[in-house]
C-alpha cells in the first residue's frame, strides 16, 4: 500500500532520536515537508544530510530545522511560530519528544514529578493547543501522540512516566471529541520496547527476560513505529480518531 503525504507540512518533536528520526525519514520520503525539532543543531544537521543522501538537492526545501529544547521557556509558542512563518500552515503534528526516567513512588520528589510532567505532558499539550489554532482554520489536521505500553498497564518504577503517557492518550481522545468536526484527527501510538540506542545500554540478561514476555520474541524496530505514524498521518486513516494503537509484539504482563 503506497501511502503518500505530498504537500503536507509535518512537525516532529524529538525528531533526532531513534523513533523520531525514523518517523521523520518515513514522512520525508512519503513526500511531506518535515520540520525537525530537537535539542541539538548538530544532530538536526546530521539528520538533514541523511535525508538528502542520494536524493535531489532541491528536496532540501522540504526540510526545516528548529533546534530548541521543549522544556525551554515559551518553546511551545516559538516552535509553532517558526513553522507558520516558514510554511504558512501546519498539517501534521507528532508529539514524540519525551523524558524516560524512573523512581519508585516513595522516592519520587516533587521536582522529579514536575519535570517529567512538564516535558511529557504540559509542553506537548501547549504545543498541540497552538497547532490546533491553525489546523482549525484550515479545517484539516493530524495529531499523533507517541505514548507507551507503560501508559496502558502502568510500570513498577515508572509511575510518573506511565501517568504522563496515559494523560497524553486522554488528550488524544479529548481532541478527537472536540475537533473531529473540523477534519482533525488525534490518535496515540503506544510502543512496547523499541530497539533504539537506549536498549544497547541494558544488561543482556534483562533484555532476554523482557523478550520472554513478548510473543514475537523481539523488540520493535523504529521503522515499524514510523510506518504506523505515516498511515495515521495520511488520508487513508481519515476515519481513525481518538484511538490508541499498541505496537508491542503482543507484550503482556
Amino acid at each position: 500500500m503506497d501511502i503518500r503525504l505530498d504537500g503536507r507540512i509535518a512537525l516532529i518533536t524529538g525528531a533526532t532520536g531513534g523513533i523520531g528520526s525514523a518517523i521523520t525519514n518515513e514522512f520525508f520520503h512519503s513526500g511531506a515537508t518535515v520540520i525537525i525539532n530537537g535539542r541539538s543543531q548538530e544532530k538536526i544537521d546530521a539528520l538533514t544530510d541523511k535525508l538528502l543522501t542520494g536524493g535531489d538537492k532541491k528536496d532540501a526545501a522540504r526540510i526545516f530545522g528548529v533546534a530548541m529544547d521543549l522544556s525551554a521557556l515559551d518553546s511551545e509558542t516559538v516552535i509553532i511560530q517558526r513553522a507558520i512563518e516558514k510554511f504558512k500552515k501546519l498539517d501534521i503534528l507528532v508529539n514524540n519528544a519525551g523524558m524516560v526516567d524512573g523512581n519508585l513512588m516513595m522516592v519520587s520528589n516533587p521536582e522529579f514529578v514536575s519535570r517529567m510532567m512538564l516535558i511529557n505532558y504540559e509542553k506537548p499539550y501547549q504545543l498541540t493547543r497552538n497547532a490546533l489554532y491553525y489546523m482549525r482554520k484550515a479545517r484539516y489536521g493530524r495529531i499523533i501522540n507517541i505514548t507507551s505500553v507503560s501508559g496502558q498497564f502502568g510500570d513498577a518504577g515508572l509511575s510518573v512516566y506511565a501517568s504522563s503517557k496515559a494523560a497524553m492518550h486522554a488528550l488524544s481522545q479529548s481532541i478527537a471529541a472536540e475537533y473531529g468536526r473540523y477534519n482533525i484527527t488525534a490518535n496515540s501510538i503506544a510502543p512496547g520496547v523499541v530497539d533504539t540506542d537506549a536498549i544497547k545500554k541494558m544488561r543482556e540478561e534483562y533484555k532476554q527476560d523482557t523478550k520472554k514476555l513478548i510473543p514475537c520474541h523481539r523488540f520493535a524496530k523504529t521503522n515499524e513505529i514510523a510506518d504506523l505514524a505515516t498511515f495515521l498521518a495520511s488520508e487513508r486513516a481519515a476515519y481513525i480518531n481518538g484511538q490508541q494503537i499498541a505496537i508491542n509484539g503482543g507484550l503482556y504482563r
